[in-house]
């Protein structure tokens, strides 16, 4: 991990029952959470007692949200657990995020991207 940042890989599931063809290009969504961004979380709340991971997790999942509210057949999908990253993916260094709040920046990642 980055001094700087955590990366973070959120797949993204069909949910049971639904069919997959009808479910977006949607594959997974990578992120670079400011690690500034969980040392002001533990500051703001001194009695909770979470590690740096839950926190940017926590963080995270709203961004992953927001960044898959473009597409219509989001609600198809399930979030998965974080994986996280070593360093950048790849796709980080290829193009422009998809979304960035407050200091997170996402990258959705298609099929087409692989």
């Amino acid at each position: 991990m980055s001094e700087q940042f955590f990366y973070a890989e959120f797949k993204l599931l069909p949910k049971a029952g639904v069919v997959t063809s009808s479910v977006s290009k949607a594959k997974e969504v990578v992120l670079e959470v400011p690690r500034k961004l969980i040392e002001d979380w533990k500051r703001e709340n001194p009695e909770r007692e979470l590690t740096d991971q839950a926190i940017a997790a926590d963080i995270a999942r709203v961004v992953v949200t927001d960044a898959m509210s473009s597409f219509p057949d989001f609600s198809a999908y399930e979030v998965d657990v974080p994986a996280w990253l070593d360093e950048r993916h790849p796709t980080m260094n290829a193009r422009a995020c998809d979304h960035h709040d407050n200091g997170i920046r996402a990258w959705v990642i298609t099929s087409s991207d692989h």
